[in-house]
């Protein structure tokens, strides 16, 4: 079995048309949107810009605490919004088409980022990281790992 040579890894017919970003409003995030409107000026490519909130940890149908809830779910929408715009206005100085989604309620943010990949048919997620090592990694898990173990497509983890 031969390697290919780089002109034939060029030309394989690798295409990205729709980049996942997943937001949570962190630097990290921040700056994996600047490497997403980058590659996508590059590829000619749409970005989809996503900000998934976990479902509260009671149920939402016991009485005052589902106010709370709808009022909790209104201020992260409005929130997710202004880290849109904040996209979005770097993505247009560079002619970068940007779709912006609130996935409320979801039980793991890692699985419904996966899901969400899969369902729109993206082809990269870039996406942050807090860059947790050691035992809160352990303890806590990460998203951004979560995604690299399960998605359907390449994973970019920006620092």
């Amino acid at each position: 079995m031969r390697d290919l040579s780089l002109e034939e890894t060029v030309e394989s017919g690798i295409q990205i048309k729709r980049i996942l970003l997943p937001t949570d409003g962190s630097p990290a995030s921040l700056r994996a949107a600047r490497y997403a409107v980058k590659i996508a000026k590059q590829e000619m490519a749409e970005i989809v810009c996503i900000h998934a909130v976990a479902k509260l940890p009671y149920p939402s149908d016991f009485g005052r605490l589902s106010e709370i809830a709808e009022i909790f779910y209104f201020e992260t929408k409005k929130l997710a919004e202004k880290w849109f715009l904040t996209i979005k206005t770097i993505a247009a100085k560079e002619g970068v088409k940007v779709k912006a989604d609130v996935i409320i309620d979801v039980t793991s943010v890692s699985e419904a980022i996966v899901q969400y990949a899969e369902k729109d048919r993206v082809d990269l997620v870039v996406m942050g990281t807090r860059g947790r090592t050691g035992l809160k990694m352990f303890l806590m898990g990460s998203i951004a790992n979560g995604v690299v173990l399960y998605a359907h497509c390449p994973v970019l983890v920006v620092r």
